[in-house]
């Protein structure tokens, strides 16, 4: 008759090996003889989280413990467990007690690192990985890791090189290829990205966003159609991604082929209704179609964009097109200058509906437009929350306005230059005599 260990160890091939049902009747056996046998409570536990019965895996992995309190592996099992069904503070502590009871193990680290990450805590997910790389070099997960986070913090350089680390180990990490391929695109090397994101769908052909990578890759070097063929690959090996339908679309809408692009932006929006980039774009192309009304809404999802300006939130209530009846509105500019230069047009209607107009512009901004009719004051920073009564994005005025095409505010000029900076300016480049 076969000892436990000798029992658990055919277990554990059995477990290794995916034969999880057998492996679990093994481990149920020898509990049977030895209920407190710790390392077949862990492990039938991994085996219960593996069927998706978080509970039971729990439940298993706690009596583990219980029967040798000295074991690292499952607290940190038991961290992640907790991760999945939300319960992010437990985990950490979950973690944190399996790194007091072994600090060498990387893996409690690694762990760690990825929980701060989805709690968008960046400072602690880095302090997390460092030490994990620190403790495991020749471990891809930890370097992975930590450049995935350097990559967020747009510390481009070096999440480049921390992929190239982990990659050196371990060459056939897909994921990591592709998100290598992003860092170098984010440092405008496209085509030294391309070939990332090419290794990435040929180590893995279904995998979406590789296809969808290259093609923004392509996309950024004005290879247009053959970024659609790529981001149509992508949708082709996953109808539910969607990320495949939204830069198909771009890709359609950078080559005016605004119907095309409309449908995609429509497509990707029906496999994530809550996706605000997809929606910001849909609203892009229906302006450009002309179609104001829906436009205007879609392109309101802006303020909902990972890179929308940090002033979209305010503490005072937003304009609704109301009478001001002489309150403050501060009108906010958003994007760029040229933005700010197309809608500071629609300043003197604001005004004329009875607000006080302070206008938060750069102050390169403030001298160009120091003529515009119905500004109180330019300001620019931040605030204090007394100065203002309500507040818009001037990107917002628009749909404010119910703005359609003929209704575009188009009093010509709407900027005038300073009389003596024209006089100045005209006598300068007078023609020379002669």
């Amino acid at each position: 008759m076969a000892t436990i260990q000798e029992a658990l160890a055919a277990a554990v091939q059995h477990h290794q090996g995916g034969q999880l049902v057998v492996a679990a009747r093994i481990y149920r056996r020898i509990l049977e003889i030895a209920p407190d046998q710790s390392d077949a409570l862990h492990l039938l536990g991994l085996v219960a989280r593996r069927a998706n019965q978080g509970a039971a895996a729990l439940r298993l992995m706690t009596r583990a413990l219980q029967a040798d309190p000295g074991m690292a592996e499952p607290r940190i099992n038991i961290g992640n467990i907790l991760r999945d069904h939300g319960r992010m503070a437990a985990a950490v502590a979950a973690y944190r007690s399996a790194i007091a009871l072994r600090p060498d193990l990387a893996v409690p680290y690694e762990s760690l690192g990825a929980l701060h990450r989805t709690l968008a805590r960046p400072t602690e997910a880095e302090q997390a990985y460092r030490r994990a790389v620190r403790l495991n070099p020749t471990g891809a997960e930890g370097h992975n890791g930590l450049a995935n986070v350097l990559q967020e913090r747009d510390a481009l350089d070096g999440a480049v090189a921390a992929y190239a680390r982990g990659l050196a180990i371990d060459p056939t990490h897909s994921a990591a290829c592709n998100n290598l391929g992003i860092a170098l695109r984010g440092l405008d090397r496209p085509v030294d990205a391309m070939v990332w994101h090419r290794r990435a769908v040929v180590l893995d052909p279904g995998f979406a966003a590789g296809h969808t990578s290259f093609g923004l890759s392509l996309q950024e070097q004005g290879r247009l159609e053959e970024a659609a063929a790529a981001h149509r690959w992508a949708i082709a090996v996953d109808p539910g991604f969607p990320g495949g339908y939204a830069n198909h679309g771009n890709a359609r809408l950078n080559q005016n082929r605004v119907d095309a692009a409309i449908l995609n932006f429509r497509r990707a929006i029906a496999v994530d209704p809550a996706g605000p980039d997809s929606h910001r774009n849909l609203g892009m192309a229906l302006l450009v179609a002309g179609r104001f009304e829906e436009g205007w809404r879609e392109y309101e999802w802006r303020l909902r964009c990972k890179d929308a300006p940090t002033h979209a939130a305010m503490p005072k209530p937003r304009w609704d097109g109301a009478p001001l009846d002489g309150r403050r509105i501060l009108l906010h500019g958003e994007q760029g200058l040229g933005d700010a230069l197309q809608f500071c047009r629609y300043v003197p209607l604001v005004a004329a509906r009875g607000g006080r107009v302070l206008l938060g512009l750069p102050a390169p901004l403030q001298r160009v437009m120091a003529g515009l009719p119905g500004v109180e004051r330019f300001v620019s920073g931040q605030l204090p929350t007394d100065a203002f009564d309500l507040h818009l994005p001037m990107l917002s005025l628009g749909e404010v306005f119910g703005t359609q095409m003929d209704t575009i505010p188009h009093r010509v000029p709407y900027l005038a230059a300073e009389p003596a900076l024209v006089e100045r300016w005209a006598e300068r480049l007078k023609p020379a005599a002669g």
